[in-house]
């Protein structure tokens, strides 16, 4: 089948077409049955929608097929599209997209997109995928120039929602808690916090978008997003972080600390958590960012500041925050106590 409009369309598209753009660019369905039997060159990825070209398909191609489905004006929104802002902290991925549309469309769900109705639809970001070049198909010139059936579409593009808003779906359509359990819960809660302190940390959005989506969206889902951002707002910047100041926050001895602040009398060193009235931090020693490379040497250097300045520095690893949160809390404001008492607080 030689069609130089539907071939253009597909160069657009990452090498995807619909049913509908193949026949008003003017193929017939009897080419479309030629191209798709067994053995021919095109594949059918779902009813409606089909790859031209032979091969496994990759994660652009995924996406395309996601926002074509779902039709113009879809994006990527939930762990998708997290994924696509090189977020790391994501639920276990389950083979589903999540799509939103606008609220008067009604396209059907499948077993690998879930169309999300929504009368908030937000302004798209236009994601490149750069691993694309040289994928069969994939991305063609960059100045392929548009076409009515295809009025939006660009190679290697995939529109998709604003990263908070992305996490914020992640979290009410993949981390909602379905049972009442404080364990699945706690968990839940600390994937939460680990997703959107990464988001913050890593400059994907800041705390005061994440905040405005919150005000905006429904409270259905969202609970959890409710509760990690207080943590966030307050600077914490990692789940063990928000999980000390749970643990700062049941102690009838220890005040809310200076969250991820440069030290008193010394800006070059910031603590996770610091006391100033008692010369006192605290730091969480995970091994995400004080195991590796060149942290151990670093976490060393920044423990001698704390001793030549004359700092209390009491570190706790996350696995003893969860394992046994009321003995750092004891330890906590044993140091804290001490601090007061050796500047003649107490």
């Amino acid at each position: 089948m030689r069609n130089d409009r539907i071939a253009a369309i597909a160069r657009l598209q990452d090498g995807l077409v619909t049913r509908a753009q193949a026949l008003c660019a003017g193929v017939t369905p009897a080419a479309l049955r030629h191209a798709l039997r067994p053995g021919g060159p095109w594949q059918r990825v779902s009813p409606g929608l089909y790859v031209t070209f032979t091969g496994p398909l990759g994660r652009i191609h995924r996406l395309r097929a996601a926002v074509l489905h779902a039709g113009e004006g879809s994006m990527i929104t939930g762990s998708a599209a997290c994924e696509m802002a090189g977020l790391l902290y994501l639920p276990a991925s389950d083979g589903v997209v999540h799509v939103l549309v606008d609220m008067a469309r009604q396209p059907a769900s499948t077993d690998h997109v879930q169309v999300c109705r929504t009368s908030r639809l937000p302004t798209p970001v236009r994601w490149l995928d750069e691993q694309a070049v040289g994928d069969p198909g994939a991305v063609p010139p960059w100045w392929e120039e548009a076409d009515v059936l295809a009025p939006t579409a660009r190679p290697g593009e995939i529109p998709m929602a604003p990263v908070a808003r992305a996490v914020l779906d992640t979290v009410r359509l993949s981390l909602s808690p379905t049972a009442r359990d404080r364990g699945i819960r706690e968990r839940l809660l600390r994937n939460t916090r680990a997703l959107m302190c990464e988001a913050v940390q890593r400059r994907r959005c800041s705390v005061e978008d994440i905040v405005r989506e919150l005000n905006a969206a429904p409270r259905a889902g969202t609970s959890l997003a409710r509760q990690a951002v207080d943590d966030i707002a307050q600077g914490c910047r990692s789940a063990p972080e928000c999980e000390l100041r749970d643990v700062v926050r049941s102690s009838r001895t220890l005040p809310e600390p200076r969250w991820n602040r440069p030290l008193p009398g010394y800006g070059e060193v910031w603590p996770d958590a610091c006391w100033k009235e008692a010369r006192m931090v605290c730091e969480v020693d995970g091994k995400a960012w004080h195991g590796f490379g060149d942290a151990p040497e670093k976490t060393e250097e920044r423990r001698a500041i704390y001793a030549q300045l004359g700092w209390i520095v009491v570190p706790v690893s996350p696995m003893r925050l969860r394992r046994d949160p009321a003995a750092v809390r004891r330890q906590l404001e044993a140091a804290y106590r001490a601090g007061l008492a050796r500047r003649g607080a107490i």
